[in-house]
Parts: structure tokens; C-alpha cells; sequence
């Protein structure tokens, strides 16, 4: 029974994964807890099944040609870093409420996306509007991509490690509203670079012994599924469309993480 419900949390995981580009770790965690796995080895075995779910999910998504990785090398390279800084950390923070902030977190960035799918908000992959003028910082970030690039990744690495996340949603939000990737875009890469920084953090869970491999191996078989299906359709489905789903998605999860906190 217990190899089945691992196959379904790394199934769930999976969807999630391919829908919006976002870490299972709000999955994985607490049905691991759950079932008896100590929280520093749900994270670590979190890790492990968010590589494997952005690896396939990334692969869908590049085939579709929505892969881009000019921008999004730098995060990924200060991600696996900022991760293993994060690993390290890790069992020494208490949970201080992080998952309500989070939340909130969440609830906004969902009002951003549907916002953005009511009004058919579309950039050229990679670049501005054109004859729109950015903010003087999302210009400057803009115009420094390897420091830019590096320092956010840096920040998404550490907070992967802390918390058991690929970083995909803030990857995510870095991608489409910092760098004007599309959404398809922004999604097919950040979980790209999600797979990155969940494996460096996974490794170094595994060198700290924190890292069951029956929960991580079947879950990551799980995510194989999960993962495919969920974007193979998100890539069959409109721009406006996703945003509105990847709202939807948000939202959910959001009012999760506030009821548990």
C-alpha cells in the first residue's frame, strides 16, 4: 500500500510540476511526514523526485520549442550554489511561518497571472513589448543579465535547500516579469532550472544521509507520468488560457499552505 501512495504523491507532484513549473515539495513534504519519513528526509527525498519531474517535464516542453536558455543559465548556475548553502543550513532553521508568508506570496503572484491572461498580456519571447519602457530596476536587471542572473539564482539555490523546493515558482516569476519570457517560455525553462538546483540540493541531502531512496525512486517514477501528461497538455493550450490556469493552481495551493501553517 505504501509503494502505491508513494507512486501517486510523486503522480500529483508531477502534474503540478508540468502545469505551472512549480516544485512538488507542497506534495511531497508533508504526505512523506505523513507516512512516518522524518521532515529533513522528505526534503531531501522532495528534491530527488523534482529532478526527475523537471528533467521530463523540461524535455516536453523544449520538444513544443519552448526552452530558452539565454537568461536562464545564470540563475541556474547561482542556484546550485545557493542550493547546497541552503542544504547545509537547513537542519539547524525551525519552522518559523514561512509556509503562511509563502502563501500570501502565492495569492499575489495569482492575481498577477490572471491579470495578465484577462488582458492577454504576451511579450515577445525574451524581450520587451515593443515601445514599452521598464521600470529604471527591471532595467538595470535587465542589462546586467550574468550579475542579475547569478544573484537571483543565488537566492532561489538557498531557499530550495531550506525548504526541500526546485524554486520553480520564483525561477518562474523571475523568467516571465523580470526577463519578458513568455509563459510557455518561462515554464519549459524554469523547470529546467529547477532540475538543476533540486539536484545539487538532493545531493547534498544524500551526502548528509537524508535522502530515502524507496520514497524518492517511486515517487520519481510516479512524476514520469504525472509530469508528461500535465505538459504535454499546457502546451497545447493557449497563452491566456495557461495564465489563468497557473492562477487557478496558485490559488490552491496558497489557501493549502495558509490552512497548515
Amino acid at each position: 500500500m505504501e509503494y502505491f501512495l508513494l507512486l501517486v504523491i510523486g503522480c500529483t507532484a508531477g502534474l503540478l510540476t508540468g502545469l505551472i513549473g512549480a516544485s512538488g515539495v507542497m506534495v511531497v513534504v508533508p504526505a512523506l511526514v505523513i507516512l512516518g519519513y522524518p521532515a529533513s528526509g522528505a526534503i531531501g527525498a522532495s528534491l530527488f523526485i523534482d529532478t526527475i519531474a523537471s528533467l521530463v517535464v523540461a524535455w516536453t516542453y523544449y520538444q513544443s520549442g519552448n526552452l530558452n536558455l539565454k537568461h536562464g543559465l545564470w540563475i541556474a548556475l547561482g542556484s546550485v550554489v545557493g542550493a547546497q548553502v541552503g542544504s547545509l543550513v537547513s537542519p539547524f532553521i525551525p519552522d518559523t511561518g514561512l509556509s503562511g508568508a509563502f502563501g500570501i506570496f502565492l495569492l499575489v503572484s495569482a492575481a498577477i497571472f490572471w491579470f495578465r491572461g484577462r488582458k492577454g498580456i504576451v511579450p515577445a519571447a525574451g524581450g520587451d513589448q515593443e515601445g514599452s519602457r521598464p521600470p529604471r530596476l527591471l532595467g538595470a536587471l535587465r542589462a546586467n543579465i550574468v550579475i542579475s542572473g547569478l544573484s537571483l539564482g543565488f537566492f532561489v539555490g538557498v531557499i530550495s535547500g531550506l525548504l526541500g523546493a526546485g524554486g520553480g515558482v520564483m525561477i518562474l516569476l523571475i523568467l516571465v516579469f523580470v526577463m519578458q519570457y513568455r509563459l510557455h517560455e518561462g515554464i519549459g525553462t524554469s523547470t529546467l532550472i529547477m532540475a538543476v538546483t533540486a539536484a545539487s540540493g538532493a545531493a547534498g541531502h544524500a551526502l548528509s544521509s537524508d535522502l530515502p531512496l524507496k520514497a524518492a525512486l517511486l515517487g520519481a517514477a510516479g512524476t514520469l507520468i504525472g509530469g508528461r501528461l500535465a505538459a504535454v497538455f499546457a502546451n497545447r493550450v493557449g497563452e491566456k488560457l495557461l495564465s489563468r490556469v497557473v492562477a487557478g493552481v496558485f490559488v490552491v495551493l496558497a489557501v493549502v499552505m495558509l490552512a497548515v501553517r
